[in-house]
């Protein structure tokens, strides 16, 4: 069985969420016993409708912080993933402002949601097992002062997600040697925005790696991205490392020595 990753959008930011120009459904990990939704932001049911997904399936959700573009439709996926609040089934890991609420930050998890599934609060460097896979929290510096991003450890080898981050250091040793790296970069080149990666930081970040991913995604693209493959180009120049930009239905197939990618009935292998 191989592992696979398929993106229900490719958007973030505020005006990304408001347009939907890209989508805001967050991403799915699927392995033999898992069915992870990473950040089910705005739009992720409606999106797994169109790609004829079933949200039923699901049995664990990760939300990385508590910015409504990562966790609007969590709640309707916890529904789902406990057929209707009916079964004690799941599991929810996050970070504590998701789950209780930190400072200004007041849980977006209602407690009866938080009810029915095993729940897990992390902190960076902290993990949770789950069915075949393990889940390690990674550190970011964004609005939320909580905010993870995640390492997901399977047996085609590891997933890396920044979530929404600055460039630190801590970033190259959490990432290094994942398989494949979802990196939220919101905008191109150099143009900085405060708690998020622009393109540089990314090739800054790759650079700094010991042992580069074999593929990287550009995710969570602002508005201010307007040509996401030109972006890629201009970083795999400066790395020498496989980019693709994320799209909604973005299928990325792990096996032992190959890597296939494909937009859900145009497949494509690499």
């Amino acid at each position: 069985m191989h592992a696979e990753i398929i993106f229900l959008g490719a958007g973030g930011g505020r005006w990304a969420t408001i347009t939907q120009n890209r989508g805001t459904g967050g991403f799915r990990i699927h392995t033999e016993k898992t069915n992870l939704h990473i950040d089910p932001g705005p739009g992720a049911l409606v999106r797994m409708a169109d790609l004829k997904l079933i949200p039923y399936y699901t049995n664990a959700i990760f939300i990385s912080h508590d910015h409504p573009d990562h966790y609007t439709d969590a709640e309707v996926m916890i529904e789902a993933m406990t057929y209707g609040m009916t079964k004690n089934i799941g599991y929810i890991i996050s970070n504590i402002s998701v789950l209780n609420g930190y400072e200004k930050y007041e849980n977006a998890i209602s407690k009866y949601h938080q009810s029915k599934s095993e729940i897990h609060i992390l902190n960076p460097k902290e993990s949770a097992n789950i069915h075949d896979i393990e889940l390690i929290a990674t550190p970011t510096k964004h609005g939320d002062p909580k905010g993870i991003g995640c390492r997901v450890k399977t047996n085609k080898g590891d997933i890396g997600y920044t979530s929404d981050t600055e460039l630190i250091e801590p970033l190259k040793d959490c990432f290094d040697g994942v398989r494949v790296l979802v990196a939220n970069v919101v905008r191109k080149k150099n143009n900085k925005l405060k708690g998020h990666l622009c393109s540089n930081d990314l090739i800054d970040l790759l650079n700094s790696m010991k042992n580069k991913p074999e593929l990287v995604v550009i995710n969570h693209i602002g508005v201010k991205m307007t040509n996401p493959i030109k972006e890629c180009e201009y970083i795999k120049d400066n790395t020498s490392v496989k980019i693709i930009p994320a799209k909604i239905g973005l299928k990325i197939e792990l096996y032992d020595k190959r890597i296939n990618i494909s937009y859900l009935g145009k497949k494509t292998e690499e």
